[in-house]
């Protein structure tokens, strides 16, 4: 099945081109979002669309999948996420899923994880310490590693998306749907 089809629309009018895939893409065979979380060691290939509607039951998954996993919260994702993971997952044709290794976090992690940062780093925020009022808290950030693609070249292709927010790590990729530009960190 087709993505535009699925989606119930002509390729120019797909949601997903608004991600800047292109109509060759559009028109391509619809094949799983495959995604893993090495922090709760679960990994599932699911069918984002059923017809043209959003499968709920994968929608699920994902928003599992992205749960803040230290405190064991789940809420919903942004959609826009799993749609610009799944452009990335054919861009760079991977056979292995995506890792996830942060969606979700709640304020009391983003806390946590922000006073580690800044307790490294000589008692001051950096550029890669967790923001006070981070995008992953309001679920609309996913820091993630294809592998076996260098993050460099994973982020440079983000920021194409034109999604929001863009940072480059050594060994990850964070992503967020803040709507305006952002980037952040080597090379970007």
């Amino acid at each position: 099945m087709k993505i535009a089809s699925v989606l119930g629309v002509g390729a120019a009018g797909c949601p997903l081109s608004a991600l800047m895939l292109p109509e060759s893409a559009l028109a391509a065979d619809m094949v799983p979002l495959r995604l893993y979380s090495p922090h709760l060691q679960k990994g599932y290939n699911v069918e984002l669309f059923v017809g043209s509607q959003w499968n709920e039951n994968a929608l699920l998954v994902c928003h599992y999948l992205m749960k803040d996993w230290r405190k064991n919260i789940l809420v919903p994702c942004d959609r826009k996420l799993y749609a610009a993971l799944y452009v990335i997952q054919r861009k760079f044709g991977i056979p292995d899923p995506i890792n996830i290794f942060s969606g979700y976090r709640s304020a009391e992690t983003n806390a946590m994880l922000r006073q580690q940062s800044i307790a490294r780093n000589g008692g001051r925020a950096t550029a890669e310490s967790p923001a006070v009022n981070s995008q992953h808290i309001q679920a609309k950030a996913v820091d993630f590693m294809l592998p076996g693609v260098p993050p460099l070249t994973v982020s440079k292709y983000v920021q194409t998306l034109g999604l929001g927010g863009t940072g480059n790590y050594p060994t990850f990729t964070h992503m967020d749907t803040r709507g305006e530009p952002a980037r952040w960190g080597r090379g970007l």
